[in-house]
């Protein structure tokens, strides 16, 4: 989960999911029985990651919808899924859906919701990455001038042929992985977990593209964001072209 003030690309880091990725699927409404007829799509492998680029507006309507809604998505990315709606029979429902769920939020909205989502369970299922931008004007630097503000160059890795990652990780490494966790956010085995899977597929894709950077720092880098204090994400300057009268003063 992405969690910052507006304005700092949040939902533009998510876009890029959707367009690199035919497995997965953005979703800006969602209710709890739209999920439940998407399962088969879960467990045949067609859709299997989510995001949602405003996760405050699936609160929007009913209490009790957006709480059904909730339980939902926390068992498709724990447990699995299994029986959810009232109209199934546990006889009949043999397989198991599960997807990962990406998303966005304003730091208002998470620190409204924080303590009840750890009640429920629901946050533990989560990486929360907390960050703003360095430079807060670098957007509207960028409107300004009418160019596009860049991240930078990254290279999207590909989803492998047969869809499975083999584990490339040794101890010392996930000992490492460890270290990054906030200790007071107990327990957070899912956690440790999801950041073990990210780094093998960022080890995975530096390999196959022989990247020659440590995934473990990139992760470490990452991992920031997911700790007491928000991290700071730089932009690239942005290429402005100087008028003749600046060019001249200088």
């Amino acid at each position: 989960m992405l969690v910052g003030p507006p304005s700092i690309l949040k939902t533009a880091f998510l876009d890029v999911l959707e367009r690199s990725y035919t497995t997965v699927v953005s979703m800006s409404e969602v209710n709890h029985r739209q999920l439940i007829d998407m399962s088969p799509t879960f467990y045949n492998g067609a859709i299997r990651s989510i995001v949602f680029p405003d996760v405050e507006n699936l609160y929007g309507g009913d209490p009790r919808t957006a709480g059904r809604l909730e339980r939902t998505i926390m068992a498709l990315t724990g447990e699995s899924r299994r029986v959810v709606a009232y109209d199934e029979d546990a006889r009949f429902q043999k397989f198991q859906s599960r997807c990962t769920i990406f998303g966005a939020m304003t730091e208002k909205f998470y620190r409204r919701n924080a303590r009840r989502w750890e009640e429920s369970g629901f946050h533990r299922r989560f990486l929360w990455s907390v960050f703003t931008l360095q430079d807060a004007n670098v957007l509207m630097d960028a409107v300004e001038n009418w160019i596009l503000a860049e991240i930078g160059d990254i290279r999207i890795p590909k989803e492998p042929v047969n869809g499975v990652i083999k584990n490339n990780l040794n101890k010392d490494d996930r000992s490492k992985i460890r270290t990054w966790l906030d200790v007071r956010e107990r327990p957070h085995e899912i956690r440790f977990q999801l950041l073990c899977k990210a780094t093998c597929a960022l080890k995975d894709h530096y390999t196959r593209h022989r990247i020659e950077r440590d995934p473990i720092d990139t992760m470490h880098s990452f991992a920031e964001t997911i700790q007491q204090n928000a991290a700071s994400m730089v932009l690239p300057e942005l290429p402005i072209e100087l008028s003749k009268s600046e060019k001249t003063k200088k």
